[in-house]
């Protein structure tokens, strides 16, 4: 029997769909504005292609999926780094809205820290840091993975983008600036790093999909970072595997 999970997050909905333990397929889409009705219909749709699969949903949204059962982010993304990379017990996961870290085992949620609503310290910055460069995702470029040469001093997203307007008057690069950008939300993320032991990381989210992140994120956490196949999608699969329980 099949089993869904989907993971409806602040700016993309994640799909996966599992059978005898392995992963059928993966999608994502951005999320809607008017969630309830769009997902009901969704799940219904899902429901026709795969009849008498179990489904779990997870995310901000998941109260808007139907009448299906509910489980935190958290503890489906430790269901989900317990299957993709079983070898890391610390997980950290920039989402659009926020940032956490987890401590898992076995596919267990051990231990966690989420920071502040603050912009600045997750996705939602990198997509108003675009809109402000007139940039495109594919277009960040983090070269040889070294300290940018342009900084960023503020917390806050409000300040970091006068600071933003004062390098572009300064003719500093866009692509540069966007570095900066990057190095900044990984700062931020140290404080609830500080928080856990670890010896090495597991990265998850969407700016896992910027190519050479990796090291950029080892050169300001100190210790090797490692982005699993479908780092994106380690909430939805981990939903999946909750479903199929």
């Amino acid at each position: 029997m099949s089993s869904v999970g989907i993971d409806i997050g602040s700016t993309y909905t994640k799909y996966c769909v599992m059978e005898g333990g392995k992963i059928l397929s993966l999608s994502s889409e951005r999320t809607p504005v008017r969630q309830k009705d769009y997902f009901d219909k969704k799940t219904a749709e899902l429901e026709t292609l795969y009849p008498g699969a179990s489904m779990v949903t997870c995310g901000y949204g998941r109260h808007n999926a139907g009448s299906g059962k509910t489980i935190s982010e958290l503890v489906a993304l430790a269901a989900g780094a317990g299957m993709t990379a079983p070898d890391h017990n610390v997980v950290l996961d920039i989402g659009g809205q926020d940032t956490k870290i987890i401590v898992c085992e076995n596919g267990k949620l051990k231990e966690f820290f989420v920071n502040d609503k603050c912009a600045a310290g997750c996705g939602m910055f990198v997509v108003n840091s675009l809109n402000l460069l007139q940039m495109d995702f594919s277009e960040i470029s983090l070269g040889d993975g070294d300290q940018p040469g342009a900084k960023l001093s503020s917390t806050c997203a409000v300040f970091a983008q006068s600071e933003i307007t004062e390098l572009l008057a300064d003719n500093c690069q866009p692509e540069e600036i966007m570095r900066a950008v990057i190095w900044q939300i990984l700062i931020q993320s140290k404080a609830l790093i500080g928080k856990v032991r670890l010896d090495k990381l597991l990265f998850t989210g969407g700016l896992t999909q910027i190519k050479g992140i990796e090291r950029y994120a080892s050169a300001v956490f100190g210790v090797p970072v490692t982005i699993p196949d479908n780092s994106i999608y380690l909430s939805a699969i981990g939903a999946a595997i909750t479903a199929a329980n």
